[in-house]
């Protein structure tokens, strides 16, 4: 039995004129039945082979710095209708909890937390907590001030026009803090925002969460919860994230894609943008 797939370049300009012949001898390597469609190839393959292509064209994605998306051709051609995004490195170029510690003197410590969450090799419930203990006596009023410092990632505002131009719905799917998402939220006029919340006394960061943590478990559940919500099928949900947390939300999405994300989680999602702005993923969303 036989799988069918659209194959999704989304490069800048300059492209070795080698690109393309390497591309298409890799996908003969897997199937003869290989077509073009405008910008778009078409391939029907094994689908105990689409481990070993997808890793092929990784590695020629990176050679030629080309992002290729490698989609099922049912999940390509569904029109999407919700797209849900982590926020720390992926809406945004920060990640917030490290730029707080580094103004209140814990940065090291705190970064070192950060990264071995985000590549897995720290529970994030346990590293959220550590992290944020150390956080105890943040005035709260120098959020405002890192706030005011938080730029958007390459293409995030124009991606999300063209999403509401298009009628498709947004969220946010934080395992960062709800006082920046809601404000992240507001600026780019989205339709919902799910963050943890910090909790405060006299004005300070007490060093805890209030609240349930959005760990991984609870951004895969919000891509559920949020689906039935708007009464739509999985193959009409885009999850797009950077960190090992978002990796359960990749897999569940009809369409997961990970962007200038850490190696474990390249590796685990579907989908890659690597070299490229978030206006990528239009490609691969079929807009």
């Amino acid at each position: 039995m036989k799988a069918d797939y659209v194959v999704v370049c989304m490069s800048g300009p300059g492209v070795a004129k080698e690109f393309l012949p390497s591309l298409t001898s890799i996908l003969k390597q897997f199937s003869r039945s290989l077509t073009s469609s405008g910008k778009i190839l078409n391939i029907s393959i094994d689908p105990s082979r689409y481990q070993a292509l997808k890793t092929a064209l990784m590695g020629l994605s990176k050679l030629h710095r080309v992002d290729i998306g490698l989609i099922p051709r049912q999940i390509f051609e569904t029109p999407k209708k919700l797209v849900i995004f982590d926020m720390d490195s992926t809406l945004i170029t920060a990640e917030v909890i490290d730029e707080m510690a580094q103004r209140f003197g814990v940065g090291d410590q705190v970064k070192l937390i950060t990264a071995k969450a985000m590549n897995g090799e720290l529970d994030f419930n346990q590293s959220l907590t550590q992290r944020v203990s150390l956080l105890k006596g943040f005035d709260q009023n120098l959020m405002q001030e890192i706030l005011k410092g938080l730029t958007f990632t390459a293409g995030t505002v124009e991606f999300i026009q063209k999403l509401r131009f298009h009628g498709i719905k947004t969220a946010i799917a934080s395992g960062g803090f709800e006082f920046f998402a809601k404000d992240i939220q507001a600026q780019l006029k989205m339709d919902y925002v799910f963050a943890n919340n910090l909790e405060t006394e006299n004005g300070l960061l007490s060093g805890k969460i209030s609240g349930p943590v959005i760990n991984a478990e609870a951004k895969e559940k919000i891509v559920e919860e949020l689906s039935q919500k708007e009464n739509l099928k999985l193959s009409e949900v885009v999850a797009i994230g950077d960190g090992a947390n978002d990796i359960p939300m990749l897999l569940k999405a009809g369409l997961g894609i990970a962007v200038h994300a850490k190696e474990k989680v390249q590796l685990a999602s579907p989908h890659r943008i690597n070299f490229g702005p978030m206006t990528h993923a239009l490609g691969y969303m079929n807009l």
